[in-house]
């Protein structure tokens, strides 16, 4: 059921998502086919040399409600995939190549615990059938040599099991948490254990027990011989009840530390936790329970970036699945139903202080669930995947990949018996970071930065333009559009005091993206939007 929001409520939540710390940056998405290739959703990923390597996942788009229909075999993902986004080639390997039952049928499985260090990739636990077709989260953690991975598939066609070492332990059985890295140690953030046949009435038909904390192992050894050290736990059960969510690595420009951010389910309630949780290298676990994240809650991509210039962080999320969203017109909808969403959003800490703001740009449609944000190896810092900001160009930057992932034709489809209509996405966006500040805009020098709370409703926008404001002019105020190459193309010179919202209806211009300037004798706002004429 949707609920709209009071007006007081709004209020309270624009001062979040549209106040001070607003990013100097926006995003646009970029679609790409590659003929054939099938559409993964919740795999587990490397990458070597730009070509990515592609293992288990699902074929299918959202789960069934019946257990015999729910995640079942004809869903899993028993190929290998290589994927080259740039030339838009891509090749495969069956797993049953490798020989080994147990083996195949965890790198099958889906939302596994995966990360790369080096040229290895670690792939830990994951959901699905087993040997013996019966649903587990696998007690396994596998090895892969990328590189080598990559080679045998595109020269032979074949898995090579002289890249993979695999091994078992209890404390690997874990899906829809997180594995990173700080330092040398291996993190395994959350999750569950969930073995069985899935029902969403909470039937005899399987068993599940979240972690409630970070499991800690050790790796030590060159490939293929390693050995593995399992180190002691660290326990919250209050912040640690968390899986299929998103975790991702932050900095202060000095240490790398992780950010829990929303995950499933709050105890009392199915609803996602609002507040994050910082994890330090030092293992500590800290609640931030002054912020709340109302947009993307489920796990999506994630673009992670530093800005040194400022001593800021940020982290993009894109799309998903989550309590709160934006509707056509505006309007912030509270839906406890938590649906699939466009919502592309961002992050922002600057010392210890959160805003979350909703980025212009949006999801093409309802997609993001299960994908993962691949960004181009040489603008990331160490193995973090976290984007230098200050060192991307001053216009319109291609900075990485999504792929894959669930699409859904509509929001609700759990609940309104749409589910065999949802599909896994076979289409590559390419991702491009729009530096806001950095267009040279014709004749007009740069201007003090203000907060008008701008939103154009819907972006992408179409004929006639719908500009709206937050916070309504004091004085007389100004419009311009320009082209990204810095061109005046439209522009409204007085604005009456007061608007708070404004219709351009002469505006027409070929579709493409395009830069809005708002401002006032006090200073301005710039937004990128996308316009589909």
């Amino acid at each position: 059921m949707k609920k709209l929001l009071s007006a007081s409520f709004f209020s309270l939540f624009a001062s979040i998502a549209f106040g001070q710390n607003a990013p100097s940056f926006d995003v646009h998405l970029e679609a790409q086919t590659i003929t054939n290739l099938p559409g993964i959703q919740s795999y587990a990923a490397g990458e070597h040399d730009g070509k990515w390597l592609i293992f288990g996942g699902r074929l299918d788009g959202l789960h069934q409600r019946q257990p015999w229909q729910s995640f079942d075999n004809a869903g899993h993902n028993r190929d290998v995939y290589v994927i080259d986004p740039t030339s838009g080639n891509f090749w495969h390997a069956p797993l049953s190549g490798i020989g080994n039952d147990t083996l195949e049928a965890q790198l099958a499985a889906t939302n596994p615990n995966f990360v790369q260090r080096d040229s290895l990739l670690f792939i830990v636990g994951g959901y699905g059938l087993d040997a013996q077709s019966v649903h587990i989260t696998h007690p396994l953690m596998t090895v892969v040599n990328v590189p080598a991975m990559i080679q045998g598939i595109v020269a032979n066609g074949s898995v090579d099991t002289s890249a993979l070492a695999s091994f078992n332990h209890a404390n690997f059985a874990v899906t829809g948490g997180k594995l990173l890295m700080l330092d040398t140690a291996f993190m395994l953030v959350g999750g569950q254990q969930f073995d069985g046949q899935y029902n969403p009435m909470g039937h005899n038909t399987y068993t599940q027990q979240y972690t409630n904390e970070i499991r800690r192992f050790g790796v030590e050894g060159t490939f293929p011989s390693l050995t593995v050290t399992h180190h002691s736990a660290v326990v919250d059960t209050a912040e640690l009840h968390r899986r299929d969510y998103n975790v991702t690595y932050m900095t202060d420009g000095q240490e790398l530390s992780i950010n829990a951010w929303s995950g499933v389910f709050q105890y009392n309630a199915d609803l996602p936790f609002l507040h994050p949780v910082e994890i330090s290298a030092q293992h500590a676990v800290a609640p931030i329970s002054s912020f709340s994240q109302y947009l993307n809650h489920y796990h999506c991509p994630t673009m992670s970036l530093w800005e040194d210039s400022s001593q800021t962080m940020h982290t993009v999320f894109f799309g998903g699945i989550a309590e709160y969203y934006y509707d056509d017109n505006g309007t912030l909808v509270h839906d406890t139903d938590v649906p699939f969403v466009k919502t592309i959003a961002n992050v922002t800490k600057k010392a210890n202080s959160y805003t979350e703001h909703k980025l212009s740009a949006e999801m093409p449609a309802l997609l993001g669930a299960g994908a993962e944000f691949f960004p181009l190896e040489n603008l990331t810092y160490e193995d973090a995947n976290i984007i230098l900001l200050d060192s991307v160009g001053t216009d319109s930057v291609h900075v990485g990949y999504i792929y894959g992932g669930i699409s859904s034709p509509a929001r609700n489809v759990f609940f309104g018996g749409q589910t065999n209509a949802s599909t896994a996405s076979p289409t590559l966006y390419k991702v491009y970071l729009v530096k806001n500040t950095s267009i040279g805009l014709e004749e007009n020098a740069p201007t003090k930065k203000r907060d008008f709370g701008v939103q154009l409703v819907p972006n992408p926008a179409s004929s006639p333009l719908k500009i709206a404001f937050n916070t309504p002019l004091e004085n007389d105020a100004s419009l311009a559009i320009y082209s990204m190459d810095g061109k005046k193309i439209w522009s409204k010179k007085r604005l009456k005091e007061g608007l708070s919202d404004f219709t351009a209806h002469q505006f027409s211009a070929p579709a493409g993206t395009y830069l809005l300037k708002l401002e006032d004798e006090r200073g301005g706002q710039e937004v990128v939007f996308i316009w589909n004429n």
